[in-house]
C-alpha cells in the first residue's frame, strides 16, 4: 500500500499540473491559483504542534482577487484538519494563520507583514508578487507564458518550522535553498 501511495501522490500532482497547465487558457488565472492554494495544504507539515480537531486557518490579506473560488475550500479537510478561510484587515490579526495569502494591493507593505509572519512560528506565506521569495516569502506564483507555476523558498520555509513534502519540490519551477 505504501508503494501505491509512493507513486500516486506524484502521478496526482502530474496530473493537476498538466491539466492547470492545458486549460490555463480555458481556466481563470486564479482558478489555477486557487487550486494551487488548497493543494499546498496537503503537501506541507506543520510543526507548531496543532492537532486534527484545529482548524487550518487560509487568511486573504489585502486584496482578494479569488472572489468565490475559494469558497469551496471552506470546511474541506487537508491532513484531517478543517479548512477555515478567513480575511484579516490588521496586521496583528494574521498572527493564528496558518497559510497567509497576501494580495497584490499589499505590494507596499509586504516586507512588514513578512517580518510579522516570520515572528509566528508555522505560517506558510504565499503570493504573486514579484520577487516575493527573495524578499522572504515561502511560495511564490509565477507566470511562464500563459501558464500558472510557483516557486518555493526552502530556507524560509524551514525558518517557519514546515516542511515541504519532496513531491512539491519537485514540482517547483525554482527552489531557493
Amino acid at each position: 500500500m505504501r508503494d501505491h501511495l509512493k507513486y500516486s501522490i506524484p502521478l496526482v500532482l502530474s496530473l493537476c499540473l498538466s491539466l492547470a497547465s492545458a486549460h490555463a487558457s480555458i481556466r481563470s488565472e486564479y482558478e489555477v491559483k486557487a487550486a494551487f492554494l488548497y493543494n499546498f495544504t496537503r503537501f506541507i507539515t506543520w510543526s507548531n504542534g496543532a492537532t486534527a480537531s484545529d482548524p487550518l486557518d487560509v487568511c486573504i490579506y489585502g486584496d482578494d482577487p479569488f472572489g468565490n473560488l475559494l469558497d469551496p475550500m471552506q470546511g474541506r479537510k487537508s491532513q484531517g484538519r478543517a479548512l477555515e478561510l478567513r480575511y484579516p484587515n490588521v496586521p496583528a490579526d494574521i498572527a493564528g494563520c496558518d497559510v497567509l495569502y497576501i494580495g497584490q494591493s499589499q505590494s507596499r507593505n509586504v516586507d512588514e507583514l513578512l517580518e510579522m509572519a516570520e515572528s509566528h512560528e508555522g505560517i506558510l506565506t504565499v503570493s504573486d508578487l514579484p520577487d516575493f521569495i527573495r524578499k522572504g516569502g515561502i511560495v511564490g506564483y509565477v507566470k511562464q507564458g500563459n501558464v500558472i507555476r510557483f516557486e518555493i523558498s526552502l530556507k524560509a520555509a524551514m525558518e517557519a518550522g514546515l516542511t515541504i513534502n519532496s513531491r512539491l519540490l519537485e514540482l517547483a519551477v525554482r527552489v531557493l535553498r
